[in-house]
């Protein structure tokens, strides 16, 4: 079973974790046992934040995943935001947006029951070298999952290729892992502003230490240390750098990233520390050569403006551009045929 996606962004190296791995997170979980209505089968993944299962739903007959958060020593506000954020989702039906069944606490155990997904995610998808048409689909798809959670009063502030899911049966895209999502009238997270952590490497300092290019870089590895960095760097928006309330433009500007991404096949901001990302983000793309159509350049740049307020004023408008300009010509059927 491939990625459910739903692990926790602070943690790529967690990815496929076996059951051995997650007895580290929690010694007492076990395949066989039950959380909830819920009997755990297999690990499908680990993250920093909890340890996402396949488990089997006797009440319907179906097999589920079930991420059950890891408590440890997580502030209390962490775990409220958390739930609240995941009954949000609940409450946030659409076509590409993974499903969430059901949210709850047994004992000291919280667990999200989310819909289990035959596929991958999309960055997985790329590396088979899809057509144009075919990755514009699926950013649409993606896109228009991510407006449907601003509609819904949710910001993601951790989009990127990594949280976006391709089903392998019939292509259907879905946005995943809200792990970081907030509501868009929520507080500024508290807490002291310790420097940011990521597994296995201690304290990351964003003034301009050189960092690995290895897969699990911190370039790629989400920050979540309360009162730091929120996100992934690669696909930060000037903002959130400067630790500024994120807000839908955010998402926009990380859609717009990954677009570039999917489209040309590399990020649009480069840098090996997180200050040249910064720099880089606040520097926009006048600069940045791409193969990209004009037209989508355009409208992509928009999103990508380092002044949240001359981005597009919504997403739903960004896509509505982005789908015109690159739909199909139509036939000229209706032209006499030349004699």
């Amino acid at each position: 079973m491939a990625d459910q996606g739903e692990v926790d962004p602070l943690d790529h190296t967690s990815e496929g974790a076996s059951p051995a791995a997650s007895s580290r997170g929690d010694a007492r979980l076990a395949a066989g046992a039950r959380i909830g209505r819920y009997q755990l089968r297999d690990v499908l993944g680990e993250g920093g934040m909890g340890i996402v299962w396949s488990a089997h739903d006797p009440d319907l007959d179906r097999t589920i995943a079930l991420k059950v958060i890891k408590r440890g020593d997580a502030p209390p506000q962490l775990r409220l935001r958390l739930l609240r954020e995941a009954r949000a989702m609940a409450r946030l039906k659409h076509p590409n947006v993974l499903t969430v069944y059901e949210v709850g606490t047994e004992g000291d155990r919280d667990y999200i029951a989310m819909e289990l997904v035959d596929g991958g995610p999309l960055e997985d998808w790329l590396r088979t070298n899809p057509g144009d048409r075919e990755i514009v689909e699926a950013l649409l798809d993606a896109g228009r999952g991510l407006a449907a959670a601003h509609q819904a009063g949710l910001v993601h502030r951790d989009f990127k290729p990594h949280n976006v899911l391709r089903r392998a049966a019939d292509a259907r895209v879905l946005l995943t892992d809200f792990g970081l999502a907030r509501g868009t009238g929520d507080a500024g997270d508290a807490g002291d502003a310790a420097p940011p952590t990521v597994p296995g490497r201690g304290p990351v300092r964003a003034g301009g230490s050189r960092l690995d290019g290895s897969h699990d870089s911190v370039l790629d590895t989400a920050l979540t240390q309360t009162g730091m960095l929120i996100g992934t760097p690669a696909y930060m928006a000037p903002e959130q750098f400067a630790g500024q309330e994120p807000d839908p433009r955010t998402d926009q500007f990380a859609f717009c990233v990954t677009a570039w991404q999917a489209l040309t096949g590399a990020r649009p901001f480069g840098g090996s520390t997180i200050d040249e990302l910064r720099r880089a983000a606040c520097a926009g793309v006048g600069e940045v050569q791409a193969a990209l159509p004009p037209a989508v350049r355009a409208i992509l740049a928009r999103g990508l403006d380092p002044d949240p307020d001359r981005r597009w004023p919504d997403l739903d408008q960004l896509l509505e551009a982005l789908e015109q300009v690159t739909r199909p010509a139509r036939p000229r059927w209706w032209l006499p045929a030349a004699g």
